[in-house]
């Protein structure tokens, strides 16, 4: 086993290890640092696999701009100590392992039929091509992706404020 793989195996650790904190935790806020713990091991993959701009971009966008819009919603919601009651009936945490495996295996089912031959090869887009595309060609999908980020926190305010019973 060489270095690269033993690097690769503790990147695979972390973000498992966070995905099961995420999933598993009974504090919304220790949820919310496994969902953290796993943006950043998902990063350190991109940068495993030779791409820094995914690896930035995940920091900055899902590290950076979504946890904290969803650190910003936990906290308008309200008290923390309340547990979610779609978790107390032990048939509905059934229910998603089971809806859990059978996407695991439909998934692995999917990507062990692809044909990889043709579809390894060289990465040859730059960072500097995806900002030309991203602004010359796609200038409106960009723009409604943000009007839609604004609508989302514009609706998670109304939500809060009508759950305390202010208009």
């Amino acid at each position: 086993m060489i270095f690269a793989d033993i690097i690769f195996i503790l990147i695979i650790l972390v973000t498992l290890a966070g995905a099961l904190i995420t999933v598993l935790s009974g504090s919304i806020i220790y949820a919310l640092i496994g969902l953290v713990i796993t943006m950043f091991g998902i990063a350190g993959l991109y940068i495993y696999l030779n791409a820094p701009f995914l690896a930035m971009m995940q920091i900055l966008i899902y590290v950076g701009a979504i946890t904290v819009l969803i650190a910003f919603a936990i906290m308008l919601v309200g008290p923390l100590y309340k547990k979610p009651k779609e978790w107390t009936y032990p048939l509905k945490f059934i229910i998603a392992a089971v809806v859990a495996l059978f996407s695991f295996f439909v998934f692995a089912k999917i990507i062990l039929k692809t044909q990889w031959a043709g579809l390894l090869k060289p990465f040859t887009v730059s960072t500097k091509d995806i900002g030309r595309l991203l602004l010359d060609r796609l200038t409106f999908p960009f723009e409604l992706i943000s009007l839609l980020i604004v609508v989302a926190i514009i609706g998670a305010v109304m939500l809060s404020l009508y759950s305390r019973g202010e208009k």
